[in-house]
């Protein structure tokens, strides 16, 4: 009997340890990463402002406003959309001259800065204070691909009527464009598969599913085949948590990606031909005779690599490609919220300075 307690002691003890241990580990990690002990993150917000739609997935919720919080960015940040679902600049200039139409994904709609520091807002002062007049709009929605892009486009082109539309690529775009639904999210989507050199769409109107279901396109030798599937549910809760509350998650965090692509997808993590002819393809639907189509790609080390790609579509389309790279120079963590790859306010501020010196000498002809 003593030896058994002696054992149970021991297993305890070891228990304690180790439990203690993570917790003096998490606070050291805490001030590590964001320098403070309290980082519960709320990204959670961002559901307040969108709305399941059969067409997009997901869209804004017209005349939606209230605050993005963050606390371990330390941002709290104001967001209003117009009765159309495109952010408001707050911009306080006369509605007068010519308008440029923004699409793209949480770094356009920049939830991370108030409405007046995003690139689009800052832009369109650029203009405004140089004196050539446009009208700058913001149609940028969190985790859309350039498919969503597409149709967000095709829904606000006979609202806004706009003369040029910009199209900002990001690095996740590529794996966007083949997902019908991620894991841990309350939305799916329809999604392009590449047969045979056309487009077909699957999943739309996109259906209802359940937050822990996964469903990814995979390309190989002989086509596409869809993987799909299930995460455990108690494994994709304790994730989650982990995720969203312990600084614990950025050492684990390979292991946690591992999970994540292991059960969801084996998609290569690199770029291979059919994202490029995706790309491609849809960018050939954004085009349209009455409006003037320029693209451009969010700086990251991911995609610096294929600038040239980019160029080589862009010219192959007669379109315009607006390389940003030059005007963030140096380490572009910089340009980020800590340990976040969206842009914080002088982010926003170098995306605009670019594509302004850019698009000035096209747009405001004298």
């Amino acid at each position: 009997m003593p030896v058994k307690g002696k054992t149970s002691s021991k297993i305890i003890l070891v228990m304690m340890s180790i439990i203690f241990t993570l917790i003096f580990a998490e606070i050291i990690l805490r001030y590590y990463y964001f320098g403070k002990l309290s980082i519960v993150n709320t990204n959670a917000d961002r559901l307040k402002f969108y709305r399941e739609d059969e067409k997009l997935g997901w869209s804004p919720i017209p005349k939606s406003e209230g605050h993005f919080s963050n606390p371990r960015q330390g941002l709290n940040a104001y967001i209003k959309h117009n009765a159309n679902g495109i952010r408001v600049n707050d911009n306080s200039f006369e509605s007068r001259g010519k308008s440029i139409l923004i699409v793209g994904d949480s770094v356009t709609a920049g939830f991370e800065v108030d409405n007046n520091e995003t690139y689009s807002a800052i832009l369109e002062k650029l203009f405004f204070e140089n004196g050539c007049n446009y009208r700058v709009y913001n149609a940028g929605v969190s985790g859309y691909g350039t498919d969503q892009s597409l149709w967000n486009l095709e829904r606000l082109l006979s609202i806004v009527r706009p003369d040029y539309v910009i199209y900002m690529f990001t690095s996740n775009d590529f794996v966007d464009n083949r997902r019908i639904k991620k894991a841990n999210t309350k939305w799916g989507k329809p999604t392009f598969v590449l047969s045979k050199g056309e487009l077909i769409l699957k999943n739309g109107p996109s259906r209802k599913f359940e937050i822990s279901y996964f469903a990814y396109v995979n390309y190989a030798d002989e086509g596409y085949e869809i993987t799909e599937g299930y995460i455990n549910e108690p494994l994709r809760m304790t994730m989650q948590f982990i995720k969203d509350n312990l600084a614990l998650f950025y050492p684990l965090k390979t292991i946690y990606s591992f999970l994540q692509i292991s059960q969801e997808s084996r998609m290569e993590k690199q770029a291979v031909y059919e994202d490029f002819k995706i790309l491609e393809l849809i960018l050939k639907k954004m085009k349209r005779p009455e409006v003037e189509l320029y693209f451009t790609s969010y700086p990251s080390e991911d995609l610096k690599v294929y600038v040239k790609d980019f160029r080589r579509i862009a010219d192959k389309l007669n379109i315009s490609y607006l390389n940003i790279y030059p005007y963030f120079p140096g380490q572009l963590e910089k340009y980020h919220w800590k340990k976040d790859t969206h842009w914080n306010e002088k982010g926003h501020h170098q995306a605009a300075t670019a594509l302004y010196d850019l698009l000035k000498p096209r747009l405001c002809k004298q």
